[in-house]
């Protein structure tokens, strides 16, 4: 049950409201056909604008963003680039034999050796690295059996129609809280975590456009040339992360 509460004329109004319709008994189906959708795909472009908040010291939340474009080409292309809020540009760049990263804004790149697909490449990237890849787990191939994995509970909250007609789906796992609103292609419009566990339980907010399943992919694309007067480096971390310990910034992903 979804308990909705509205605030007008300074008089709380609360009240319950389920599904009448089969949306209510369908919620975890819907959940799973949008990850096997996201997972089956070959190829697609999308793009992402990402908030998140960085719990400070005073426990106050900020907010920063991030306008991704990612292209991924099955098995074994990706690139992620990425503008975060500050103007600072960078991003991630795989070809199936080697996993760029580079940072426009100071000029830099590095690069390192890492044979495999798509889905290797984010993992290694991610946790051996150390690199910030946001909503890593929706390009991986394997997010319909992780999410059958760590998902506690599915619930069907309402269909949206303020714009596009949306299913709003309410996921629990142990440690986020998971909003999703999906579109009829399976498609996810928005995402809204919440890590309930972490102290001051930010939030990490998405809205996705442009989702492109056949996108035409220009010769070159999963290739990185080094603009004039770049250095390379042995190891790339985005700026954000390099100064999370001093800002909070980039904290909650």
């Amino acid at each position: 049950m979804i308990v909705k509460r509205l605030l007008s004329t300074a008089i709380l109004l609360t009240f319950f409201f389920a599904s009448s319709n089969a949306g209510a008994t369908d919620s975890k189906a819907l959940f799973m056909d949008m990850a096997r959708t996201l997972s089956q795909v070959q190829q697609f472009s999308v793009t992402i604008h990402m908030r998140y908040d960085a719990v400070q010291d005073s426990g106050q939340k900020i907010e920063f963003s991030e306008l991704r474009k990612v292209i991924i080409q099955r098995p074994n292309n990706l690139r992620a680039d990425a503008l975060q809020s500050d103007g600072d540009q960078n991003g991630l760049i795989f070809d199936g034999k080697t996993i760029t990263l580079y940072d426009k804004t100071a000029n830099v790149y590095s690069r390192t050796n890492h044979p495999g697909d798509v889905d290797a490449a984010i993992r290694y990237a991610g946790g051996t690295m150390g690199i910030r890849i946001p909503l890593a787990r929706i390009l991986v191939t394997s997010l319909p059996q992780e999410l059958e994995r760590m998902v506690t509970k599915v619930q069907y909250v309402e269909k949206d129609t303020l714009e596009e007609p949306l299913d709003h789906i309410a996921v629990r796992s142990k440690d986020v809280d998971l909003q999703v609103w999906i579109a009829a292609d399976k498609l996810p419009r928005r995402i809204i975590l919440t890590y309930k566990n972490a102290p001051g339980q930010p939030q990490f907010r998405a809205e996705f456009s442009d989702w492109n399943m056949s996108p035409k992919i220009p010769t070159g694309t999963f290739r990185f040339t080094p603009p004039k007067g770049a250095e390379k480096i042995p190891v790339l971390l985005p700026q954000s992360q390099l100064q999370s310990s001093k800002t909070g910034k980039g904290g909650v992903k």
